[in-house]
């Protein structure tokens, strides 16, 4: 019996680094995906598989005995300690420890901030419990995925594998989620072939906190009131077009509040500013920043945005909200 699932990348549309202080954040699911093939084997060992790990500069390849890595260690080795966390949890979950040979292809960047790491991990869960027989709902591989997170990183919102599970949109506030109605969004993301440090770039706007609070206090405010603002627009019964437009200015004034906090970098403006003058309505930063991605708001000007964006030097990628998240594709029996 073979199981192929995959899952779907995620962007925070609004709200990063306010939502570390409590403030609401809007995310939603890409459709860029990681695919997983799951069978059994018999040696009883776990083998994982990766044919296409989109790390750039690195090429992967896996045997038995070895693993090959041309650069970059350091990621393609992150990759493979999810899937291996997430073999583990579903098969303790189902009570059975069996020989499984897991492969893995995906469109999703490696450490470019699009939750590629959440990604694989609910692929993988996916795959392997249809395999064992194991019945989890959507919710239940979310929750699943936030345990791998936190074995694999100490330290979760479950912000991306909830994303990843559920897929659509999703408003987090304060450890909780609400399902939003998934709008069709004419997106490219753009990326800096760069990424930058998480927890670096959090300490950076603590810093800032402190030594400042008086200042930065209002930019955080600002930002979870936005959030707020963009939540009513998504739900409100607007037609498209005005929805496309105030949901373009508030990524853009929320691209500045995020270049407030100095957490935007000369290539993450690029991209931005690149896409703004090429048509697009909104563009803004989407993660923590200080490298990574942007994403841009650009509807009937998809393609112009994305030749923008490759001439500043990023990597486009034209792609569209997910309304699925986790999905299984295929059963061979």
């Amino acid at each position: 019996m073979r199981v192929l699932a995959s899952a779907p990348a995620k962007i925070i549309l609004f709200g990063e680094h306010s939502v570390v202080y409590g403030k609401p954040a809007i995310a939603a699911a890409i459709d860029l995906r990681t695919y997983v093939w799951a069978e059994f084997n018999k040696n009883g060992r776990i083998r994982i598989e990766a044919k296409d790990i989109r790390v750039p500069g690195l090429t992967v390849s896996f045997s038995d005995k070895e693993i090959y890595f041309e650069t970059d260690y350091g990621k393609a080795a992150e990759v493979l300690s999810y899937v291996r966390e997430a073999i583990n949890l579903v098969m303790e979950e189902a009570g059975q420890k069996k020989g499984v040979t897991v492969s893995i292809t995906s469109q999703i960047p490696v450490g470019a901030g699009l939750g590629s790491s959440a990604a694989v991990a609910v692929a993988t869960i996916g795959a392997v419990s249809r395999l064992l027989g194991l019945e989890l709902t959507k919710e239940e591989v979310a929750k699943l995925g936030h345990k791998t997170e936190l074995l694999v990183q100490g330290a979760s919102s479950g912000i991306d594998p909830t994303v990843s599970a559920i897929g659509g949109f999703l408003y987090y506030e304060k450890g909780t989620f609400e399902e939003l109605p998934a709008i069709e969004l004419p997106i490219v993301v753009g990326y800096t072939g760069s990424s930058g440090s998480t927890k670096e770039l959090v300490a950076k706007v603590r810093r800032s906190f402190e030594e400042m609070p008086e200042i930065i206090t209002p930019i955080l405010n600002s930002m979870g009131k936005l959030v707020e603002k963009a939540r009513e627009v998504i739900l409100a019964d607007y037609d498209k077009e005005l929805k496309f437009q105030l949901l373009g200015r508030l990524m853009n004034i929320n691209h500045g509040l995020l270049d407030a906090l100095g957490v935007s970098t000369k290539s993450l403006s690029d991209l931005v500013y690149a896409s703004r003058e090429a048509g697009a309505l909104g563009a803004k930063i989407t993660g923590a920043g200080g490298g990574g991605c942007m994403y841009a708001l650009a509807p009937g000007k998809q393609s112009e945005v994305a030749t923008a964006i490759k001439i500043a030097g990023g990597m486009p990628m034209i792609t569209k909200i997910s309304r699925e998240g986790l999905r299984i594709e295929e059963v061979e029996e």
